[in-house]
């Protein structure tokens, strides 16, 4: 029991990490406080290593990391090492959190707990969209960034990481795109798209009236920046979170997830239609695709992890002298191009893998199971992997998510074991 408070004590900096994330993020340090917070987690977890459990799924996922390491010796150069840092760090940080919250939840820990603090983070960027919607570049200076300023450094990345803006202007659209608490849109719309499954858990399991409404609420508060977004990877990402519980719900005999998906389609699609600005602005984004860099930058990543394919090259590569880059580092836009190019193709089949193993540890036994939600989140990172960097925020979602339920489900399986013993005695 004393090993079980401490370890609650320990998650103390994780649940501050979530439920203050709008907070982290104006003070410009969201990101490099996943590394500060993983460092006592992590110092804890060595500590007490003996009493603690490898989740079902995580020597892939440790595997992956090592992959990661040894692909330092690919580094070409000192201006790759930045790059290459930022994400080892990142993921380190946050299979040694999704560790902590897996044993934690199977030592007693709610599962509803976990569940409240990515719903926090998921709620907080939903809500923090509409000032940007309404008010064009509404921005502000981080204590971070002016400090980095003070001391004359300079790079448009950290900047663009410590700069807090409530949306992105575009300009082609002529529609302000909702990015808070992160540094681009598209990170927005990745954490979003990703934490929708788990709002609609936490509604689906709400014990009370008023929480049921306030998590309604929320997640119809939703809908309007997720369409404004323009983000068709957070739309894919949701309906394919939606289609797989449908999917399951059916296979069970359940339709009534049927039925509210339609119903739901057809309000939305319905609202969308009667307001004609935004019916414009939704049309012009599937009728104009911004492809071509993409597809370029693909075809370079294949390029680049058939020359590497065991270690890749450790970090993007330099696009200088690609026509068509718009100056993106190749093996950008999306994590699976990421690792393609800097883990070479084995990083990629050794992710995929983890992935898959962590998520089939962790399946509901029925499809009734309301946790088929928060399983939805697998499925859906690994959709979403083609098209926006998950770290550190949708891969953190996911893990954690796939933590409550995986241990639901061995909870669940040890209790059927139990009864059977007891019906033979």
């Amino acid at each position: 029991m004393n090993e079980t408070a401490e370890l609650r004590r320990a998650l103390r900096p994780v649940a501050a990490l979530f439920l203050l994330y709008p907070l982290w993020w104006a003070l410009g340090v969201q990101v490099p406080a996943w590394a500060l917070v993983a460092v006592p987690v992590g110092m804890w977890l060595l500590l007490n290593r003996r009493v603690l459990v490898l989740p079902p799924g995580y020597l892939a996922l440790l595997l992956f990391l090592g992959w990661v390491g040894i692909s330092a010796v690919m580094l070409s150069g000192p201006r790759y090492l930045a790059a290459y840092g930022f994400r080892l760090v990142l993921y380190t940080a946050v299979v040694v959190i999704a560790v902590a919250v897996w044993n934690a939840v199977h030592r007693g820990l709610p599962g509803r707990t976990v569940v409240r603090w990515v719903v926090a983070l998921w709620g907080a960027a939903v809500l923090l969209a509409y000032p940007g919607i309404l008010v064009n570049n509404l921005e502000f200076t981080s204590p971070l960034e002016a400090l980095l300023r003070v001391v004359g450094f300079s790079d448009p990345f950290v900047t663009a990481l410590t700069h807090p803006e409530f949306s992105e202007y575009d300009g082609l659209y002529g529609s302000p795109r909702p990015s808070p608490l992160f540094a681009y849109t598209n990170d927005w719309g990745a954490a979003v798209g990703i934490g929708f499954p788990v709002a609609v858990h936490a509604l689906v399991t709400a014990r009370g009236r008023g929480e049921r409404l306030l998590l309604g609420g929320l997640v119809l508060a939703s809908v309007p920046p997720i369409l404004v977004s323009l983000n068709r990877g957070c739309w894919i990402t949701i309906g394919v979170a939606v289609a797989y519980v449908v999917a399951r719900r059916a296979a069970a005999g359940d339709f009534r997830a049927l039925a509210a998906v339609v119903v739901g389609v057809v309000g939305i699609v319905g609202s969308v239609l009667a307001i004609e600005p935004v019916r414009r602005v939704i049309t012009a984004r599937f009728e104009y695709g911004n492809t071509s860099t993409r597809a370029t930058l693909y075809e370079a990543s294949w390029s680049l992890a058939l020359r590497s394919p065991l270690f890749g090259w450790g970090a993007p590569q330099s696009s200088a002298g690609l026509a068509d880059s718009n100056d993106v580092s190749i093996g950008t836009h999306g994590q699976l191009w990421t690792i393609l190019v800097s883990q070479g193709i084995a990083g990629v089949v050794l992710f995929i893998g983890a992935v898959l193993l962590v998520w089939w540890h962790a399946r509901p036994l029925s499809g009734r199971d309301p946790d088929v939600w928060l399983h939805a989140t697998g499925v859906a990172l690994l959709v979403q992997i083609a098209f926006y960097e998950v770290l550190p925020v949708p891969l953190a979602v996911t893990l954690l998510a796939l933590a409550v339920a995986g241990v639901h489900r061995r909870r669940a399986l040890d209790h059927s074991h139990t009864r059977k013993v007891i019906t033979h005695a």
